[in-house]
């Protein structure tokens, strides 16, 4: 089947072949690898710089002798400052590829999540390395388009070693892509890794021209559409309540547009993040990458967005790991099980309409001890989850010893 595959992404290159090599710049490796980690964006490219820490710090593996890929410009410039061996993958055609895994000649590639490209995966086979997917991640959609395809994968899936997922509703989509369920195992969320109990983010609210008494809510990760929903429903309800201030950070910079657009027609006062100049505005627009964490951490309350329209939702470990009250709308299946566990603890709030949180935001504002026993069960919450970095590891190393 990985010729039939190869054969229609020939066509599809072929097609693409200008916005190919206009818009997509790929980096040149020209030097072996004994450890190869690929992901896509930033999101995931923590959780690699995580794993590198892990193999260099606690087995002491040579920094040098670990690539790590990823498909963005943004997350190869955020993971360079930490590990210079990174690179931006090129396109999974089977010449491109071929050549690439001949030169790295990896002894192991750990996939993140769900960067399951056949071709890249076909070639390490076949030259003798072992095949791992981390925090493993299928989503409604990437299952069903999988599945769908499943007479183009099916072969490509058994040459994959094991699969460590993040959740049961992951176990059973990769299962029932024919994954054999013995190398699959639960092994949990490498995101929660990432948290630190004794944070210092050295930002504060004067910073970004708040008042230290402001009460500021941020609507985390807006997805398309979900703008006019936040500002219409939430926030032209509370534009006289002059000490409660809103941070907007959208997913995708190309709707700050529309954000700004909303905002103009109603009157409503904004700065953006790049160019503060003023201090009495009502909304912060976030128009630059990598400072959501920062963002939280000076907030009173988080709504984390793809949660309000069916997107599935958006990381709800970081705001909780920050100790912030979190609220989120109905769509969360990307983050079923932290969600489960986060309410079932009483340590967050989910709305049905986006509406609902505007009587929330009245009773957090007059009860702040509230605020904050929501933020200490959020963050402890949170906390119990740690380990699957260790627990995926060692894994790895279990199945790999022969060659590592």
């Amino acid at each position: 089947m990985i010729i039939l595959y190869n054969i229609l992404l020939s066509f599809i290159i072929t097609f693409f072949l200008p916005l190919i090599f206009t818009k997509y710049k790929f980096d040149k490796i020209d030097k072996n690898y004994s450890i190869w980690i690929h992901c896509a964006s930033l999101g995931e490219v923590k959780i690699a710089l995580k794993l590198i820490r892990y193999f260099v710090d606690k087995l002491n593996f040579v920094m040098n002798d670990i690539l790590l890929t990823t498909t963005t410009k943004t997350a190869k410039i955020f993971a360079k400052k930490q590990h210079n061996e990174t690179y931006v993958f090129p396109i999974d055609y089977f010449f491109v590829t071929r050549s690439l895994v001949k030169k790295i000649k990896p002894k192991i590639l750990i996939i993140v999540e769900t960067e399951l490209w056949p071709n890249y995966i076909y070639y390490v086979k076949k030259y003798g390395g072992k095949i791992f997917v981390v925090n493993g991640r299928m989503t409604q959609k990437t299952f069903v388009f999988l599945k769908i395809l499943n007479f183009l994968f099916q072969n490509i899936f058994k040459k994959i070693d094991f699969v460590m997922v993040r959740e049961k509703i992951d176990f059973l989509r990769f299962k029932n892509l024919g994954f054999k369920k013995e190398i699959i195992k639960i092994t949990g969320n490498m995101k929660y890794d990432n948290i630190e109990e004794n944070i210092n983010l050295n930002i504060l609210k004067k910073d970004l021209n708040f008042e230290n008494n402001d009460f500021i809510i941020c609507f985390g990760s807006i997805r398309e559409k979900e703008e006019k929903e936040i500002i219409e429903k939430v926030i032209l309800k509370f534009r006289y309540e002059k000490k409660i201030k809103f941070i907007l950070a959208p997913r995708h910079m190309q709707i700050i547009d529309k954000i700004k657009k909303l905002l103009k027609k109603y009157n409503i006062e904004y700065e953006l993040r790049s160019y503060l100049s003023k201090s009495n505005f009502k909304c912060l627009i976030i128009d630059s990458y990598g400072e959501l964490k920062k963002i939280y951490s000076i907030s009173d309350i988080v709504f984390v967005c793809g949660t309000i329209l069916p997107y599935g939702g958006q990381n709800i470990i970081e705001p909780a790991s920050l100790a912030k009250l979190v609220v989120f709308g109905k769509y969360i299946s990307n983050f079923l099980e932290p969600t489960k566990l986060l309410l079932s603890n009483n340590a967050a709030i989910m709305v049905n309409r986006i509406e609902d949180f505007v009587e929330i935001i009245k009773k957090i504002y007059n009860d702040r001890l509230l605020l904050k026993i929501y933020g200490e069960k959020a963050k402890n919450t949170v906390l119990s989850l740690r380990g699957a970095t260790e627990k995926n590891i060692e894994i790895i190393l279990s199945l790999s010893r022969n060659i590592l």
